[in-house]
Formats: structure tokens, sequence, C-alpha cells
């Protein structure tokens, strides 16, 4: 048996080599010839900005801006403790120590600090899926600040993946274990009930696995305020071009409340109607009223029958305004010149709002009130406006079956009484004590966790953000951090236009200077290309 075994060995490798002899070659004349991947996974699009998953991309250090700060090796100590410092004599100016970052490719984990692609980023103003964000679009910031976006990237990652769902919100933040976060880790008294202290500090990034349920999430609050005292529609008619300057008073601001809520546009009859209940005679009479004096004409009072009433307004100027507001229900939105409005206006939007689509709630233990909307985008601007009011709201899912998706924004406690004696609202409600589970000041709102969970996924795709002068971005409505650029001065910054097979290296430990070499491209290139429909590999 013995010879045989090896006789067989022998006739299987000669024919291995025989089947392979008159075939393409596998293998590369290295260094003549470069490996050149072509296909998913492998390319970087230079003009959208994006790596597809898969490419890692490498590290460039520019000497003329390092300031020997150690930020980089800060921030990777916390994740893959692949960055040190090294001292080289360079002589620049600016980096009196003369230490620089280098960087060990075999404990680099390229920074998978990203979320879920269906991460809802704050944008100016609205919301918007991460996987829609380009490049140069402004959202917001831990400082309450919208900033530019500058590069996108999307990665495959296998490992843990968190689940953090957060009170008040909608959708849970579903992200990567490097993944940081700004929170504040509540401390447990010392007393026997054990419960968590209401603490609005110190603030950190923290790792997932290092929260608990009860510590805070940060949202911040919006600080830009756009004081714009006229807006002007302007309307191409089919013989005369229509023009009107409305003076943004706080009235106005309740007109739109009251449009967000009850109203609707008519393109083919050019009006903008409004559907009360016949009850709500005195919203009625005023939304009449302030149709009838912002575009000078009276509009048209309908009884449909017992239980509803349409204000309807014939007027192309009108339709043109409102239309900025959204047509249809799920795609009501506010404009920057309203979401940045003064308080005293917004206080007015909300009211118009509220009497429109609001309520008071009325349970056993409590008392609370209630704005109910299908646009996702027009719920989440509406609770940073709140937000901007001093008033601190919630926002719960509904899926109606048949029906779309239903967002009703809460108010409750303190919050409450403090929202009606704003909108100069009746609500009478004396709770003993503050029962409320959030804190606010005016930088931040703090969200207590409901609930964390983790799984393990393989070669799932993620992505992340690049913010120009910030390093965080608000996804499902708390702030996280961008660690992919740690360096404030761009002097060491990771880059994807650059893969580390494009370098001539001995070893996967990169010193300050070979970071600072750009890649040597010239000689051969052995190109791979990887069908995905076929689900082969061609080599040439």
């Amino acid at each position: 048996m013995g010879d045989w075994a090896y006789i067989k060995g022998v006739f299987i490798a000669t024919w291995s080599g025989l089947k392979h002899l008159f075939r393409p070659r596998m293998t590369l004349r290295y260094p003549e010839q470069k490996l050149d991947l072509e296909g998913p996974g492998y390319q970087f699009d230079a003009k959208k900005g994006v790596g597809l998953p898969g490419f890692k991309g490498r590290h460039i250090l520019y000497f003329e801006k390092c300031t020997g700060c150690q930020l980089c090796a800060i921030a990777c100590d916390g994740v893959a403790v692949a960055i040190d410092m090294q001292k080289v004599q360079k002589g620049k100016v600016q980096n009196k120590k003369d230490i620089w970052p280098a960087v060990d490719y075999g404990r680099c984990v390229f920074c998978g600090l990203c979320v879920d692609p269906e991460t809802e980023v704050a944008t100016n103003p609205g919301i918007k899926p991460i996987r829609e964000i380009v490049v140069g679009e402004h959202i917001l910031t831990h400082s309450g600040e919208y900033k530019p976006v500058t590069r996108i990237w999307e990665f495959a990652y296998t490992g843990v993946l968190y689940e953090i769902k957060v009170m008040g919100k909608p959708n849970p933040l579903i992200c990567t274990a490097d993944h940081k976060i700004l929170a504040v880790r509540r401390p447990v008294s010392t007393r026997l009930d054990g419960r968590l202290l209401r603490k609005i500090g110190p603030t950190e990034m923290t790792l997932p696995q290092n929260l608990k349920v009860g510590d805070y999430l940060l949202t911040p609050i919006p600080k830009k305020t756009v004081d714009q005292e006229i807006v002007r529609i302007e309307f191409n008619g089919r013989y005369e071009t229509k023009r009107l300057a409305l003076r943004t008073e706080p009235t106005l601001f309740r007109l739109i409340g009251y449009y967000l809520s009850e109203g609707s546009t008519d393109l083919r009859g050019r009006s903008v109607t409004f559907s009360f209940g016949s009850d709500e005679r005195s919203l009625i009479d005023d939304a009449s009223s302030l149709l009838a004096g912002y575009f000078s004409k009276k509009p048209v009072v309908a009884v449909l029958h017992q239980h509803a009433t349409n204000v309807r307004l014939g007027s192309s100027l009108a339709l043109k305004f409102f239309s900025q507001f959204g047509r249809g229900a799920p795609n009501k939105i506010l404009p920057d010149w309203v979401f940045f409005a003064s308080r005293e206006k917004q206080t007015q939007l909300v009211k118009g709002l509220f009497l429109g689509d609001g309520c008071v709630v009325n349970q056993k233990r409590q008392k609370y009130l209630n704005i109910t909307t299908v646009s996702k985008v027009l719920a989440n601007q509406v609770q940073l406006v709140l937000a901007r009011m001093g008033v601190v709201s919630t926002i719960a899912k509904e899926m109606p079956v048949g029906k779309l998706p239903c967002y009703r924004i809460n108010i409750f406690g303190r919050w409450a009484i403090k929202l009606a004696q704003m909108l100069e609202f009746p609500f009478e409600y004396s709770p003993s004590k503050s029962t409320d589970k959030f804190l606010m000041t005016s930088d931040y709102v703090f969200s207590p966790i409901e609930r964390i969970g983790a799984q393990n996924v393989n070669g799932r795709t993620v992505m992340d953000v690049t913010v120009e002068g910030d390093h965080t971005f608000v996804g499902n409505g708390v702030v996280q951090h961008n660690c992919v650029d740690a360096c404030p001065f761009d002097a060491l910054f990771m880059t994807n236009e650059y893969e580390l097979s494009s370098y001539d290296k001995m070893s996967l430990k990169y010193t300050p200077d070979m970071l600072a070499v750009p890649p040597k491209l010239e000689g051969k290139k052995y190109k791979v290309e990887f069908d995905t429909e076929k689900g082969v590999v061609k080599h040439g």
C-alpha cells in the first residue's frame, strides 16, 4: 500500500504540472510586476471620494504639518495600539521635540469606526441615511454647528456589531466595536437602592462595550440663528410674473404651523387648502384671517360635513409659498430660514403645529403633550426646534397596518408644563416631583440608554464620514466620533487613494520616513479582474 500511495502521489503531481503548463502564469515576477486588482473591494472612486468595501488604503504623513502632539497615538491607543511616536531629527520649527508617528500595519485595524449604512445623519437641515451623504454636504456636529463632509468611507466589517437603543429616539444606533460615542457614564449611588445618579459630566468619547443601560448619550442643540425679515415669492404666470414679499412675523410662522399640520396644495387648481374639524372654530377663523392678511385675498370656507371644514385659498403665490414646506403629508419639512429662526418665531410655529396636529394625553399616572406627523424628517426637525426652545421631547415610531409610518412627538413632565406656558395653552398638571429621565443644558440634551445588544457579523458593509474642522457627527440622534482622521493639523491621515500593495516594503512596520514617501507606480502591473456575475477570477 505504501508503494501504491507513493506512485499515486507522483502521478497527481505530474498531471497537475502538465495541466498548468499551457495556462497563463499565476505568479508574479516581483518586483518587476505589480499586482493591480480590479473589481469590487479594490476600487477607489476619486470623483466621489469613496473607497469601496475591502479597500483599506494607508496613512500619509506630512512633516511640515506635524507638531508631535501625539493625539494620533492617543486616539489609536484605545483602538489598536498601532501608532507609536519615534524620534527623528528633521529640524522642523513646529515640532521642537522631533517626534513623529510610525504605524504598525500588523496591528492597524484601519479604524473600523463605522455605523450601519441606514444610520440617519442630521443634515442642514433634515435627516438623510449616511449612504446618501455626499462630499460637501453640511451635517450637524457635537458643537451644534453644521460643517461640510470632506470624505466618505465604506468598508466591509467583520467583528462585533453593537445595537444601542436610546430613549426618545425612534431608531437604535448600530455601530462597530471601535466606534466611539459621546456619553456620560453615570455613577451608581452609594445608597442601597443602587440607582444611577443624574450627572451631566464628565462627557467622554466612549466605546460601546464600556456603556451600560442608563448612561446618557448626547444630542447637540443647533446654535445657528437666521434673522430673515423678508421672504420673497415669485410666480411666472401665463401672462405676467407675480411677486410678493412677506414679513417673517411670528404670526406668519403660526400659519406655517397650520400648513404643516393641516395643509395641502392643489397644483391644478393653484390653491392651498387647510382641513380642520368643524368644532375648531377658532383655528378656522385664525387661519382665514392670516391667509387674507398675507395674500390679500379672502379664502373660501366650506363645511364638508358635520365633522370637517376646509379653508381654501386660490392663489398661485400662496401655492408657491407653501410648496417649500413640502407637498403631501409624508414630505412636510422645514426650510433653513424657518428651522434656524428665532425662539419667538419658532414658538408660534410650534403653536400652529400643536393646535393643528397636537393633543393632551391623559393617563392615570401622568399627563403629557403630543404632536403627530407622518413625516419622518419633520418629526426630527421639530424635536431639534423644541430643544432650541429649551424643551426636551421624544419620538415614538408606530407602524399602523396598511398605513404610513407615524411619528409621535411626546413632551413629558416639566417640559410639557414649560411648553404649555410658552404656547399660552391651558395645561393643568402639577406632578409631585420631576419624573422624566432626561437632562438638558444650553448645549446638549442628555438621553438615557434603554438597551444594548451585540452580534457577530462577517463582511457587513459599514460607513463613516470625515467632517471639516471636526471629528464628530450626529447619527440617529446622538453624537459620535469620527476617528479616521484623528490629527487636528491634517499631518497624519488615512487615505484610500493608495493601497499598501503599491509600496515596496519588507515589513508591516512603517517608520515616519516611510509614511511620507509616495508609492512607486512604475513597472508592469499584473491585472486580476473579478467577475461578480459569474463568480470567477480572470488573470492576465
